[in-house]
């Protein structure tokens, strides 16, 4: 929990560099010496009916060491750079889970990075930046890559 009359800051993280890039930007941005920066991760969900045991448990322990290790470098992150901080992890749909835990967290704003979809891959797919932009309650800082130009 963060300590009182401090400013909570949502970033959501995972493997790519998009969360890089938002780490980073947040840092040189928009950091206050009180912030606590509320780091959330939605790992991968995988449709387990059609699997083996063996393969199911597997895919678990790979999914957990992974989370682990993205947990282990955001932390590090946060103790060089002296921010104060947590990470938490939640199953679902990733826009969903983030604007949950950030509500719950009682955050500030969000900041998220984009893969720079398409309009109309973003349309198929979806985007978890778009949902986050429509349904939270709070300011939200899109981060996009450098030399990456919205279309």
């Amino acid at each position: 929990m963060a300590e009182a009359g401090k400013r909570i800051v949502a970033l959501a993280v995972d493997e790519s560099v998009h969360a890089d890039n938002a780490f980073q930007w947040y840092c040189d941005h928009v950091q206050r010496d009180d912030d606590f920066l509320l780091l959330i991760h939605v790992p991968e969900s995988y449709d387990f009916t059609m699997a083996s045991p063996a393969v199911v448990e597997t895919l678990l322990r790979e999914l957990e060491e992974r989370v682990d290790n993205l947990e282990k470098k955001y932390k590090e992150r946060l103790m060089s750079r002296r921010i104060s901080g947590k990470f938490r992890t939640g199953a679902g749909k990733p826009g969903e889970v983030i604007v949950n835990i950030a509500k719950e967290e009682k955050a500030a704003m969000i900041i998220t990075g984009t893969r720079g979809l398409g309009k109309f891959r973003r349309t198929i797919l979806g985007s978890v930046s778009d949902y986050i932009v429509h349904h939270s309650n709070v300011p939200v800082l899109v981060c996009r890559q450098k030399g990456e130009t919205p279309q």
